[in-house]
């Protein structure tokens, strides 16, 4: 709107002066042609100047506008001199100097334009079309302006400064009409038909004046005066069409390699010399030979362009069939190069894959001098999982390739070195060596210092924390894989130190894999009653610390005394499908301490049950649960089945259907761990849940670690606004429970509210009260 408002009023101010020319108004005429001049040029200074990408033709737009802005000037002088000071403008030789410095800055604007135009048109064509244009030219000013007479350019000369402004208006004719004569093909658009329209009209308005000037016959504010500013106004609109016409601004295709085109238009000046002179003889003969030299020459010129177009397309379509065969010849080998790569690449980091790792390995074996050994270092990132969870895969990748370049260092001028990614968010580094455990273990230290960092991806800060097992071939091991398994094993018992830690393998911890399998023949052999406890933990409400429930832990006390904790134990049952009848019992002494507590207290607690997806699969589980809740008279609304976080909840949809089943019943269902492992927001989506367990190690650092306090509010977050309760476990200290807090997490677990308890010390403590 705005725009338009400017647009109108520059037009009503033009025409305002147009009529002040008409009636040769000197007050307003002066008054008003430095504004619309001023106008005009601003409009030429934006859009061939400001807006321009290119840089000669910026400058040659910024001599354009400045040709104006000048003319703009002396007409303010003008009315300052003719209003103010009493003084005739034109014997003030500023402003006459001024005037014809506009010629000199259009002149600069145009051939800078040309030479941009013409770079890639043919020179010859061009010289051609410049020496017969200029010699038609000088012939017409010769025998029309001059009419044959010296005297008459002496009399020119002696006032300079007309002299140059009538030169360069010959000047910059010739350059517009070699311009446009020499385009032969391609369509000129409608800017560059206005924008040298408007050139030509000053040039044919300046010679008039010097005609009217050199005869006493001029008049300031006339008609005139008002065809410069029309030249003006058109130089605007030709700029303003630029920036508004797209097809104007995309790329010219308009060359000068062609037919005789507007070449035929020469046969204008031979026609003009006989209307203003007659017949000129000998002028005549100079204007015709030189045309019909043109037209001889110009197709002779255009006739070898055109062989040597033929020439460059017969070497083109040769080359294109010579890369054709090279092509054909290549691709299979590029195929080859693109399937070794698929097989030997990991996508993501641009390391070498596992397949090819391995391979390597074998052969640093195999050519191992005697006194050598080879450290393998087992490196793993830690919270990958949960980066991918919250920011998703994309930036998760974009981790992983910044760490892989960090890593890239170890292997910077080492031929005895491997680098390489073994897992999603692991990976392995091998080095010929001879050194022992102390030196192994200042490299893993050297890793984590070089990789450990705080990794900007876009807009977001990322901490990368590392945990790094290391063996050494022979020491350790006899083959590759168990040099690998055994770096593993030590990165398992480093990460139990905590976040960037390194531990490097010795025979206890081949005791792990011992331990392991004894765990697996004793979980045979157990007696659920005997061996089995329970457990439980007060869970409760955030604001004001009130028990709410229990959560249901499995005990393990062997028949020696010793308790073999659950984090031992509970992978070795899901691993042997021991699972199912434990987590069976589980459930049947926890619905059964839960009818004895609630009978017992008045306030209702819940229990929350842990549940394997194992246990899931099936109906059996299902109609267990309803059995159970019948014969113990229990409310389901008492009863949360806890279910550890797992890639199956997405992949499995007999899983999600039991999922529906257990909430029709009225039992609520939480995700425990939530942060852990294969955390994703599908959970909240789309799955029937009606809590979310948020895991103590994203709990563990919320009052240090800005990282994970924004995940809980994130999850926090999220989970209010699909209605979904939210449980902290792990909760420790008060700063962690004030924080929770001001997040308004629904409800509290952990020690700083009561550590798991025998029912025993839960009855003396909570029930009945």
């Amino acid at each position: 709107m705005v725009k338009a408002l400017g647009r109108i009023s520059a037009v009503v101010l033009f025409l305002c002066y147009i009529a002040a020319t008409i009636v040769e108004s000197n007050f307003w005429g002066n008054l008003l042609s430095p504004v619309v001049t001023l106008i005009a040029a601003s409009s030429v200074f934006k859009n061939f100047y400001i807006k321009q990408k290119v840089k000669l033709l910026k400058t040659s737009g910024l001599l354009l506008a400045l040709s104006i802005y000048v003319w703009a000037a002396c007409d303010l002088l003008w009315a300052f001199f003719d209003f103010v000071l009493k003084i005739d403008p034109e014997q003030v030789e500023l402003i006459t100097y001024g005037y014809s410095m506009t010629n000199v800055l259009l002149v600069g604007a145009v051939f800078l334009y040309l030479c941009y135009e013409f770079r890639n048109w043919n020179g010859i064509q061009v010289l051609l079309d410049s020496i017969v244009i200029t010699i038609c030219v000088f012939v017409l000013i010769w025998v029309v302006f001059f009419d044959q007479s010296i005297r008459n350019i002496i009399e020119v000369q002696s006032d300079w400064s007309s002299s140059l402004s009538i030169c360069l208006d010959v000047v910059l004719f010739i350059l517009i009409t070699i311009w446009y004569f020499s385009i032969r093909n391609g369509m000129i658009p409608l800017f560059l038909r206005i924008t040298p329209g408007g050139v030509v009209l000053y040039i044919i308005a300046d010679i008039g004046y010097y005609y009217q000037y050199f005869y006493n016959s001029y008049v300031p504010n006339s008609l005139l005066d008002a065809s410069y500013l029309v030249a003006f106004v058109l130089m605007a609109v030709g700029g303003i069409t630029k920036m508004e016409r797209s097809s104007d601004n995309g790329k010219r295709v308009f060359n000068n390699v062609g037919g005789k085109g507007k070449g035929i238009l020469l046969i204008i000046a031979p026609v003009f010399l006989i209307l203003f002179k007659g017949i000129e003889p000998q002028y005549l003969l100079i204007l015709i030979s030189t045309i019909m030299f043109y037209f001889m020459i110009s197709s002779y010129i255009q006739k070898n362009i055109y062989k040597e177009a033929l020439l460059f397309k017969e070497k083109q379509l040769n080359g294109e069939l010579e890369q054709r065969i090279n092509d054909r010849t290549e691709e299979l080998l590029q195929k080859n190069k693109e399937l070794d790569y698929m097989l030997n690449q990991d996508l993501v980091t641009g390391l070498y894959n596992r397949r090819y790792f391995h391979s390597h390995l074998k052969e640093m074996i195999s050519t191992l001098g005697e006194t050598e050994r080879i450290a393998l270092f087992y490196i793993d990132m830690n919270k990958y999982k949960m980066i991918k969870t919250m920011y998703g895969n994309y930036i998760a990748d974009k981790v992983l390739f910044e760490m892989s370049k960090n890593l890239r260092k170890l292997t910077h001028n080492d031929d005895h070195s491997i680098l390489a990614t073994y897992g999603q968010d692991i990976f392995v580094f091998a080095k010929k060596v001879a050194y022992g455990y102390q030196e192994a273990i200042e490299i893993s230290e050297e890793i984590i210092q070089l990789c450990s960092n705080l990794y900007q991806i876009e807009e977001l800060e990322i901490l990368v924390t590392l945990n790094i097992g290391c063996s050494i071939f022979p020491v350790d091991a006899k083959s590759e894989e168990e040099l690998i398994k055994h770096a593993d094993i030590a990165m398992s018992q480093a990460r139990m130190l905590g976040f960037n830690k390194a531990m490097a393998f010795d025979s206890d911890l081949g005791n792990v894999i011992y331990q392991k399998n004894k765990i697996e023949i004793m979980l045979k052999k157990v007696n659920f009653q005997e061996d089995f406890m329970l457990y439980y933990q007060p869970q409760v409400n955030a604001l004001d610390k009130s028990v709410i429930g229990f959560e249901a832990l499995i005990r393990w006390k062997t028949k020696t005394g010793k308790f073999i904790s659950p984090n031992e134990f509970i992978p070795i049952a899901e691993e042997t499908g021991c699972i199912v009848p434990i987590g069976d019992w589980v459930m049947l002494q926890a619905l059964s301490q839960l009818a004895d507590w609630n009978k017992k207290s008045t306030t209702k607690f819940k229990m929350g049950i842990n549940v394997s997806l194992k246990q899931l699969n099936g109906k059996q589980f299902i109609h267990r649960l309803k059995d159970e809740i019948e014969r113990l008279s229990l409310r389901p609304e008492w009863i949360d089945i806890e279910i550890t976080e797992t890639i199956q909840l997405e992949e499995n949809q007999e899983i999600r259907d039991i999922f529906e089943d257990i909430r029709n019943m009225g039992v609520s269902i939480s995700i425990d761990d939530f942060g852990t492992g294969y955390s994703s927001l599908y959970y909240l989506k789309n799955l029937p849940i009606d809590r979310i367990k948020i895991a103590k190690p994203l709990i563990d650092r919320i009052d240090k670690d800005d990282f994970d306090y924004q995940i809980v509010k994130s999850v926090i977050t999220i989970s209010k606004v699909k209605k979904i309760k939210v449980i902290a476990e792990g909760v420790e200290t008060l700063e962690q429970w004030t924080c929770l807090k001001n997040l308004e997490c629904d409800e509290i677990q952990g020690y700083f509210f009561g550590k798991p308890m025998p029912k025993n010390e839960i009855e003396d403590k909570y029930i009945g009260r």
